[in-house]
């Protein structure tokens, strides 16, 4: 049973991934046509409305989940992120579409439920490798997401593409109806008195580590197109690729690196951070492969490392706080990130971000060695 719930969870988080991650890229061509004279700060704002709104829900949603079941959270994120494209795909007007992006990311938050509904039905080594798979089909859908939906608006699709994605939520959602419902487990907890109200204790350090650490990820992100030209990179594929290869690392060697029995956290920011800063430093666009390569191998350890720290310390009756509060650390994180990216690249020069990259990795390594010994103790 426990192989068919994790393979209905994932494929229903890499749909609603798909439709989340995919379709961003190309606002600026579907806002051409619902409101060609929108301001250009529009865009912007309209990319980072939905984070912003998750960000913002997801410690609500949280705590709904733990009273009323963790599976019910996840068919709410699968219908709300469903309800959202709908609405964008029918807007006739750019206030309409801004509200519907407002419904996509309150009412979505897909990453979150899917961990917390894990959490209510694996033991702690089986979760922590669930964890890396649901990373890994968000990591897939980045991927593939922008490519396939890239030949469906070249075709000549544009904001009845939100229609069209709609329909993979509402499937996600499908395949978590039959699934075991977990509002036993919450109703049984009231009756003996246990409320699983407790948190980790050390919650706000691992909450800062992921913070930081997905700060790292996200900051190089905005301008990587111009750092990759001003390297002489002129070929889009080419820049496409060395983008790709970090995320193209995760998807090929978790099958091998999740069985290493030891927290591999604090290697995992540590060549991170060396990734970034070679990064930084980069003058010769070949030896770009092998830093990218890099730092995708430390980003692939880390999150197998915090994975880990974080099914060690669930507790099945405060799960949706738990992962609730780590995916929103993850949302505020991205957010700032684009803020900093434009920041330092204007005035410190379009390599910076990599500096500052490395900077954020270096500082999640240094809090993050607590955590670890925390980890032995609960598990000793």
């Amino acid at each position: 049973m426990s192989r068919r719930l994790m393979f209905s969870v994932l494929l229903g988080h890499y749909l609603s991934a798909f439709t989340a991650l995919g379709v961003p890229l190309y606002l600026p061509r579907i806002l051409a046509d619902l409101a060609p004279d929108a301001p250009g700060w529009s865009i912007g704002v309209l990319f980072v409305l939905p984070t912003l709104c998750t960000a913002l829900a997801a410690p609500i949603w949280g705590r709904l989940a733990d009273r009323h079941g963790c599976r019910l959270s996840l068919l709410r994120a699968h219908a709300g992120l469903a309800a959202g494209f709908l609405l964008a795909g029918l807007s006739p007007n750019l206030a309409l579409f801004a509200l519907a992006l407002v419904i996509q990311g309150t009412f979505g938050g897909a990453m979150a439920a899917s961990n917390a509904y894990l959490a209510t039905q694996l033991n702690d080594g089986n979760l922590s490798r669930a964890l890396n798979w649901t990373q890994y089909s968000a990591r897939l859908a980045m991927i593939s997401g922008p490519i396939l939906l890239g030949l469906l608006t070249a075709s000549g699709m544009g904001q009845e593409l939100y229609r069209v994605l709609a329909w993979l939520p509402l499937l996600a959602f499908v395949l978590i109806l039959p699934l075991p419902d977990d509002r036993g487990q919450a109703k049984a907890r009231k009756k003996t008195g246990d409320t699983g109200s407790e948190l980790p204790q050390d919650l706000p350090r691992l909450l800062l580590v992921q913070f930081l650490f997905c700060f790292a990820m996200v900051v190089t992100f905005p301008y990587f197109v111009p750092y990759g030209e001003a390297l002489g990179v002129r070929n889009d594929a080419l820049i496409g690729l060395l983008y790709a290869l970090p995320h193209l690392v995760y998807l090929v060697a978790l099958p091998w690196f999740q069985r290493h029995e030891s927290n591999l956290l604090l290697p995992g920011l540590a060549l991170f951070a060396l990734g970034n800063m070679l990064q930084f430093g980069a003058s010769d666009p070949w030896l770009l492969f092998a830093w990218r390569l890099l730092g995708g191998l430390g980003m692939l350890l880390a999150f197998i490392g915090l994975h880990r720290c974080l099914s060690q310390r669930r507790n099945q009756g405060s799960a949706g706080r738990l992962f609730a509060w780590f995916d929103s650390s993850g949302k505020w994180a991205g957010a700032a990130a684009g803020v900093v990216a434009g920041l330092v690249s204007q005035r410190l020069g379009i390599a910076s971000p990599f500096l500052v990259a490395s900077l954020a990795a270096f500082a999640a390594l240094l809090l993050a060695r607590p955590l670890l010994v925390a980890q032995r103790e609960i598990t000793a």
